[in-house]
């Protein structure tokens, strides 16, 4: 029984040091009061890590008349913080996200919500990132009506003329939340030797017992 014990404990130490944790980041969904340009403009907001993780989603809100105004892919990235600007692309691609109508209105456009997913995920250390998205390749420039929905009217998103390289402030926070799970950690020294302990004793007292027998 004790050996038993012993090693379901031992285990169980061993579960924590691999544990992840899901979590939700970025600036949330819309207060309907604009959006910025996603076919003329590539557009950028910030966000922060407090430890690894491992994004797995992104969710961000539109503006535009109906689902038409959808290219049917959005490019996307995530840079590093280059003095307040997006920097150097870590992770991007072009994905067919999946947009659903929220029901609300905003300067008579109808607002949507689109996510899509990563795969495997993006890992990225802690600190200061750029969340990067375009209405469909970002070298062109789609003729319709679909901007990336406000979360605040105060802030400090990015755009920039697709086919530019400067960054220009918005003056507003881009809607948008990120689906992370803390990144796997792999059990320090000082677990894996009070593991081998814990085992060997339980051995020794397994082996013991048998001897009295």
């Amino acid at each position: 029984m004790l050996k038993n014990t012993l090693i379901a404990a031992s285990v169980a130490m061993l579960g924590l040091a691999v544990s992840s944790q899901a979590g939700i980041i970025g600036n949330g969904p819309p207060n309907q009061s604009g959006g910025s340009d996603l076919n003329s403009f590539i557009e950028a907001d910030n966000f922060s890590l407090a430890s690894e993780s491992i994004i797995t989603q992104v969710e961000y809100w539109t503006l535009q008349v109906d689902g038409t105004d959808y290219a049917g892919t959005t490019d996307w990235g995530f840079y590093t913080d280059a003095l307040g600007v997006p920097g150097t692309a870590l992770a991007f691609g072009n994905v067919a996200a999946i947009g659903v109508p929220t029901g609300n209105t905003t300067l008579g456009l109808n607002e949507f919500a689109y996510t899509f997913g990563l795969g495997a995920g993006v890992d990225l250390a802690a600190g200061n990132y750029w969340l990067v998205l375009h209405n469909g390749p970002s070298t062109a420039m789609p003729p319709t009506n679909y901007y990336w929905a406000w979360s605040s009217d105060v802030g400090d998103s990015q755009s920039q003329f697709v086919g530019d390289t400067a960054w220009n402030g918005n003056l507003a926070d881009l809607a948008f939340q990120l689906t992370t799970t803390s990144a796997p950690t792999t059990p320090e020294p000082a677990s894996m030797t009070l593991v081998g302990c814990g085992l060997l004793a339980a051995w020794f007292v397994r082996r013991k017992m048998h001897a009295k027998a």
